[in-house]
């Protein structure tokens, strides 16, 4: 049996995984399971996988946890140490799926402790890309991202050799505001931009598709991941969200996967090798004869105009990138700024000197990811208060 431990056990992403170890249970040893503070959710998969570890990360459900726990033999632990530390249990699977730069730590205790790591902890990649693969190398840790997009280009590049791409494209369905009137973007609320066409996930990542702000950052990962540069890589809206990368490559050929919106599909072949069976639909044959391709909207979305900005060379810069989002995006889930705000701030706070500057910064280790993400909320309280 394969030990896996999933970290962000209750979010989407964990869930799914989950529900495909459910199904060949006597496959895997699940050895820990975490979330954020959904002890009921927790417990509860806890006690259907018989783990040996259930860490819920606010410290104040403790409590709950242990008596939704009370008479099994699974160890409860509490905090963002313990995470940290359940992370670093050697297993053949690590799940990185925590949301934001909390993600960071955890996924780096993995690192040489998993024989794979399966991450769909995008802020990881973005901010410490380069550290994060560095790490893997040298201590012979397989990273596989889990990602629908990039999942579809590891899949594609496992018979193809790097060098030989042409271009990359990832697409984008255009989220719940493709074809909305531009006049009414500005009566955008929260529960309109969290009603996202194809995909269930959470609050955060819905925002983010809304402003095509979380294709911005797969672009980044897809560089990051696979040590490409921006220039061979870009974006298409296909709103049936049926393909999900296309490779064009120099001998002319081009390759594209196209599976149902279902993330079991990435993660039971990150899980598995191919020559075992999924439950999946037939291939729709009405979305293949009319796939939709289109050429972004800049004025539509215009973060992903943030891409020019942005240095070829890995830089703190993209730290900033992921912190000045988070806050954002925080405030318009609270409904202290409108949804047309994220793009407009967004602009104006990276054009500042003291922001700019760390285009030309590298991070050494990832304390100086942290520190800088913790500097950059205190400042954006100050400017935004």
């Amino acid at each position: 049996m394969k030990k896996i431990s999933v970290l962000g056990a209750t979010g989407s992403v964990g869930i799914n995984t989950l529900k495909i170890i459910a199904y060949n249970k006597n496959k895997y040893n699940v050895i820990a399971l975490t979330s954020y503070k959904n002890y009921k959710k927790l417990a509860k998969l806890a006690l259907m996988f018989n783990c040996k570890y259930a860490v819920i990360g606010k410290k104040k459900y403790f409590r709950n946890l242990k008596e939704e726990l009370f008479g099994s033999n699974i160890k409860c632990l509490a905090g963002y140490q313990a995470i940290c530390e359940v992370s670093s249990l050697s297993v053949d699977i690590l799940i990185s799926a925590i949301v934001g730069i909390a993600g960071l730590k955890p996924t780096f205790a993995g690192i040489g402790k998993a024989k794979i790591l399966a991450i769909a902890n995008k802020e990881s990649v973005i901010s410490a890309g380069s550290l994060l693969l560095k790490k893997a190398k040298l201590k012979k840790t397989k990273i596989i991202p889990l990602d629908s997009e990039h999942n579809a280009i590891y899949q594609i590049l496992q018979n193809e050799n790097k060098s030989s791409i042409k271009n990359i494209v990832l697409t984008a369905s255009g989220g719940p505001f493709l074809k909305m009137n531009k006049k009414n973007f500005k009566n955008i609320t929260v529960a309109d931009a969290l009603k996202h066409p194809n995909w269930k996930m959470g609050k955060k990542i819905s925002v983010d598709s809304a402003s095509m702000m979380n294709k911005t950052f797969e672009i980044i990962e897809a560089k990051k991941i696979f040590d490409i540069s921006y220039k061979k890589l870009s974006i298409l809206i296909h709103p049936k969200s049926y393909v999900h990368a296309v490779l064009k490559f120099k001998n002319g050929l081009t390759k594209m996967i196209v599976h149902d919106t279902s993330m079991e599909i990435p993660i039971f072949n990150s899980l598995y090798n191919s020559n075992r069976h999924i439950r999946s639909k037939k291939i729709d044959l009405k979305i293949l004869n009319n796939l939709e391709f289109k050429k972004i909207d800049l004025k539509r979305f215009p973060v992903v105009k943030l891409l020019k900005k942005l240095p070829e060379k890995n830089s703190l810069f993209e730290t900033v990138l992921v912190s000045v989002n988070d806050k954002l995006v925080k405030l318009f889930l609270n409904n202290r700024i409108k949804f047309t705000d994220i793009s407009k701030k967004m602009n104006s706070i990276l054009n500042l000197k003291e922001f700019k500057k760390y285009k030309k910064l590298k991070a050494k280790k990832i304390e100086d990811i942290i520190n800088l993400n913790k500097k950059i909320e205190i400042k954006m309280n100050k400017k935004i208060n």
